[in-house]
């Protein structure tokens, strides 16, 4: 499993607290225009489906096993656009995007 984060986006959730206990879980929901979408949050509870995708010191990222197979090559970035700030999750090669970029299709 590869999944790539920025030092950007590193530090963005360093100031969100993670580490420690807590974790980003990055999950493959229902949703777009495309059909599947990215779901984000922090977690500190771990499930029994759960994996840990991605490890660096303090900053972890967690997903279920249905969604692991999706993230593989998942590019995590953080951008301080003025309009669209936040974390960006960049699609692994392989999947298709909608035009927006909100949502993809495998």
């Amino acid at each position: 499993m590869q999944i790539e984060i920025t030092d950007i986006a590193k530090q963005e959730l360093m100031k969100l607290n993670v580490g420690n206990d807590q974790f980003l879980r990055i999950d493959i929901v229902p949703g777009g225009c495309s059909g599947m979408t990215y779901s984000a949050a922090l977690d500190t509870e771990m499930r029994a489906s759960d994996e840990v995708l991605y490890e660096d010191g303090d900053v972890r990222i967690v997903s279920d096993s249905g969604s692991a197979m999706f993230l593989d090559g998942l590019r995590v970035d953080y951008s301080s656009d003025l309009i669209k700030a936040g974390f960006r999750f960049l699609s692994p090669s392989g999947l298709k995007s909608c035009g927006c970029g909100a949502s993809f299709s495998a």
